[in-house]
């Protein structure tokens, strides 16, 4: 799953934010912060899977947004 994220600095952490959910996580480096946030949402994804009612299909819809991101570099 991929997922729009915005990193930014707020005094001596950096703040990695998914724009999708809002979930944000930080750290004293990009990379860190960026790792706590991954970590974060695959926490959030498995409490809404938890909490989705067990006789409704999940499934994963796909849709291209790269076109309107402009990233200064690519964080995987």
């Amino acid at each position: 799953m991929r997922t729009v994220i915005q990193v930014y600095k707020e005094d001596k952490y950096f703040v990695a934010v998914d724009l999708v959910t809002n979930v944000a996580d930080q750290g004293l480096t990009e990379e860190e912060a960026v790792a706590n946030l991954k970590k974060g949402l695959e926490e959030h994804y498995q409490i809404l899977m938890e909490l989705s009612p067990k006789d409704r299909k999940i499934s994963f819809l796909d849709i291209e947004v790269e076109k309107y991101v402009q990233a200064s570099h690519p964080v995987s």
